[in-house]
């Protein structure tokens, strides 16, 4: 409204960085319209969403890391090679693992999340990780939700810079695909890779798939979802929508093309 404007014409006179904010479901909705191309191969996405083969059967126990919390109690961590604490980051960051038991119930946490992510079911995944006591891990998952105007909470909700979000996604991803080692590993760089919309990390993604189903998610959603992303930022820059920015046919025939020949190559070496 104009008090926003007028705030931000007062930060820009002081030399701030300024950054228009604008309903990212309206702009979404205005985008599909105008780009039916991309309106489909959004559709393609939540229809693979909702028909994925394998759906996640949560169970949410704790994956606090008891094991390695014990041995740094008693001090026992360094002698065992584990981290020297419970940071998530630290297993990671000092190259160190860890205890076996902790890292099983993190690879099982991690294909839950993966498959929800899979299915579309971002809050459940988010649910999940606080119920087995990592709230830090579902704020990871939580930058999704688009900026807009909600009526009802009377407020504005979402994530005003979902692109530095999905950059964070890919970072996660890309230090998971460094420690191939970990169980959990495959199935964190496949669900944050898949969050990033980046097209880059489909290797990322590949080698959990288990199908044609599969191959069409992983393919379709970094490439519409990029696609939306760059339509959003040259509408919320005050640029028109035009034709030769919409999402080309030939381009997401290509992407099912290659998931109907990679799709038909794991259910073959599955078989």
């Amino acid at each position: 409204g104009g008090g926003a404007e007028a705030l931000a014409a007062t930060a820009a006179a002081a030399g701030l960085p300024t950054k228009s904010l604008h309903d990212e479901e309206v702009q979404e909705a205005a985008l599909r319209q105008a780009d039916p191309v991309a309106d489909l191969a959004l559709r393609a996405v939540r229809w693979a969403e909702d028909g994925a083969r394998e759906k996640p059967r949560p169970l949410p126990l704790p994956v606090t890391h008891r094991s390695t919390a014990f041995r740094l109690a008693v001090g026992e961590a360094a002698a065992h090679g584990l981290p020297s604490s419970l940071d998530p980051d630290a297993p990671a960051r000092e190259g160190r693992r860890l205890d076996a038991e902790d890292e099983e119930e993190e690879a099982a946490l991690l294909r839950t999340v993966w498959l929800m992510v899979r299915c579309g079911r971002f809050a459940e995944a988010q649910q999940l990780c606080r119920q087995c006591g990592q709230p830090w891990r579902a704020a990871t998952l939580g930058g999704g939700e688009p900026w807009r105007y909600d009526s009802a909470a009377g407020g504005w909700v979402g994530n005003p810079d979902r692109p530095l979000w999905r950059s964070a996604c890919g970072a996660i991803a890309r230090r998971a695909l460094q420690r191939p080692e970990v169980p959990a590993s495959a199935h964190e760089a496949a669900a944050y890779a898949s969050l990033a919309s980046d097209a880059s990390l489909l290797h990322a993604v590949l080698p959990v798939c288990g199908g044609w189903e599969d191959e069409v998610w992983a393919r379709l959603k970094p490439s519409v979802g990029k696609h939306i992303a760059e339509q959003q930022r040259r509408l919320s820059d005050g640029q028109p929508l035009r034709h030769e920015h919409a999402l080309p046919l030939h381009r997401v025939l290509e992407l099912l093309d290659a998931a109907a020949e990679g799709g038909a190559a794991a259910e073959a070496a599955a078989a």
